[in-house]
């Protein structure tokens, strides 16, 4: 029996490679399987990569379906997230792109000259790709406050709950925050620079908790100890008890479950949360006050996106609803089925441009 045992769990293995009679049988990364020619690129690919409702906007979906679906079997079966992060650079050339894109895909990161809709991103030739072992990018974000032509960090989060602050154009800068994980062991879902800030960024995890970090500070060599700052309905704020300046500089615990995605508003003075406990939660951010709270229809709300004015939210989530939640009024303006689209992709993803009236 234990024979018959064994054998099983070699069939059930989802293996990387195997040889038969016809020859040899490989799993490719991204950059080999686009060396050999085994991914549509270029002009021929007939879409691509960026915003917009014509068909190279369709190709593109397609294409970062495509590569999604070919990254769950690179981690063995696992959902892995395809993000994309977008920053305007200020090149000296006025002609020159001044836009550069960054996605991942399975554990691979890839960053390239985006070049709007004028023509497709050639992904055979990125300014920089990364491919990690033993875990994967989950989430990144650029800071846009302080990019320019010459230099531009950028932050990624991971599934084992590091994150890791980079320069992909000068390449020897890296930072690599919670690399023992004494700070929090579960994924990184959200990151997001602090609104006009060269150094502070906000990491959201699974674990429910939500971190401030400076990158001008180490982490300790032991796990952080806190204390209690502030505490409200659903949620508490703790601050890490340190005589030296380190990482975190506060924890936040927020609701019940993990936190899937938090947002600044446009003036950078609130953030909005989104969980598995099907809460939007807004905090003032500076004074940490709870200022309004919404309830999905059911289940987890997995994103969340603000007006341009500021004056309503938009979440997606599990019960398979778009809502808008007015802020001012801190009541349900419109709730509705999401759109086809956003299906297509496998799950509700975020929502920007909402009309300010």
């Amino acid at each position: 029996m234990a024979g018959d045992g064994g054998a099983l769990k070699d069939l059930n293995e989802i293996k990387s490679q195997f040889r038969t009679r016809e020859g040899f049988y490989k799993l490719l990364t991204l950059s080999d399987s686009q060396q050999r020619g085994g991914l549509p690129r270029g002009p021929a690919a007939g879409g691509t990569l960026g915003p917009g409702p014509g068909p190279g906007a369709r190709g593109c979906r397609r294409r970062l379906l495509f590569l999604q679906r070919r990254s769950q079997l690179l981690s063995g079966g696992l959902p892995a997230p395809v993000r994309v992060s977008m920053v305007k650079l200020q090149p000296e050339d006025p002609g020159e792109e001044s836009e550069r894109v960054c996605f991942n895909i399975g554990r691979e990161l890839y960053f390239y000259t985006y070049t709007n809709i004028k023509k497709a991103v050639d992904l055979s030739k990125p300014i920089d790709k990364r491919i990690y072992k033993g875990t994967q990018p989950t989430c990144h974000d650029f800071n846009q406050y302080s990019a320019t032509a010459e230099s531009v960090a950028l932050i990624v989060g991971f599934s084992a709950g590091q994150v890791q602050y980079l320069d992909p154009i000068k390449k020897e800068t890296s930072k690599l925050f919670n690399e023992e994980r004494l700070i929090d062991k579960s994924k990184v879902t959200c990151l997001k620079w602090l609104p006009k800030s060269e150094n502070l960024f906000l990491a959201s995890h699974a674990s429910g908790h939500l971190y401030l970090y400076n990158v001008d500070h180490p982490c300790g060599t032991t796990a952080p100890q806190y204390s209690l700052l502030r505490q409200g309905e659903g949620f508490a704020v703790y601050a890490c008890k340190t005589k030296t300046p380190r990482n975190p500089l506060l924890r936040w615990a927020v609701g019940e479950g993990g936190l899937n995605e938090f947002a600044f508003s446009p003036d950078g003075v609130h953030v909005a949360c989104v969980g598995q406990d099907g809460c939007l939660r807004v905090f003032h951010f500076d004074s940490m006050e709870l200022q309004g709270v919404m309830k999905s229809y059911f289940g987890g709300l997995l994103c969340v996106s603000w007006s341009p004015d500021g004056k309503y939210l938009a979440t997606g989530g599990e019960d398979d609803l778009v809502t808008v939640w007015s802020f001012a009024e801190s009541r349900v303006v419109a709730r509705g089925p999401r759109p086809q689209v956003l299906g297509e992709c496998g799950g509700v993803r975020p929502l920007h441009n909402l009309p300010g009236g």
